[in-house]
Order: structure tokens, then sequence, then C-alpha cells
């Protein structure tokens, strides 16, 4: 069998499209775009309280702007659930957690911007001061 440059080509191109893997970090700036694929550490920030609706959560880097966060599935919820409403919140109601999570980078459904759709969440474990 003989293999066409032209097939190899193809092959290229379509690997090419396929989604990259980005790997995240609380403690450095990221960004993702639509279709890419996530895993890492990041800093969710959500609101605990009860008052607010349709407030959203985030996660982001250090010191970048925040990419909206969405629940993949029940266990990613109820691990959602469990981090916001146990961990301490500042005097507006709001929790800042470093977590660790992977996923699927979907487009916002009201503005079309990058949200990552998680489908693992847990609290990270605490950052070494050794390395």
């Amino acid at each position: 069998m003989r293999s066409s440059p032209s097939i190899l080509i193809s092959a290229v191109v379509l690997a090419s499209c396929a989604p990259k893997p980005v790997d995240i970090a609380a403690e450095q700036c990221w960004s993702v775009s639509v279709g890419d694929k996530v895993e890492g550490t990041a800093i969710l920030s959500a609101y605990s309280g009860s008052e607010c609706i349709e407030c959203g959560a985030s996660v982001s880097g250090h010191s970048c702007p925040g990419v909206g966060f969405a629940a993949a599935n029940d266990a990613v919820d109820q691990a959602y659930d469990r981090i916001v409403h146990s961990a301490p919140a500042d005097n507006l109601g709001f929790v800042s957690q470093r977590v660790f999570l992977s996923g699927d980078v979907i487009p916002n459904g009201a503005t079309g911007k990058p949200m990552i759709r998680a489908t693992q969440l847990r609290l990270a474990e605490p950052k070494s001061a050794n390395p």
C-alpha cells in the first residue's frame, strides 16, 4: 500500500485542529480559548451568601481576569457547594479558594466568552513553601 503525501498533510492539519491541552496554575496568569481542555489549579471566586441571583463564579490565575465557571455534572456541583459554603467569606459574602479542576472550555451562552465547564473539582493541596 502506498501512502500519498496529501493524506499525510491532511492528517497533520486535522491533528492541529484538535483541542490543545492547557495546564493552568493558580500561581501564574493564564488564558484559555473555546475548545481547549484544561487541568490544574486555579483560584475559585464565588458568592457564598443567599441574597444574590445570577452572581456566577469564576476561576483565574494570580493577577488575571476571571473566566466563567460551570459544573459539568452532579459530583462537581456538590464539590462546588462544599467548597463555597465551608470557606471563610469576606464581608460581602464572597469566597476565594485554591482548587484543582479539569474540564472543557465552552462558550458562555449569554456572552460567547470562554468559560470552563469543570468535570472534576476539589480543594487543591496547600502550596508548599519548600519545592
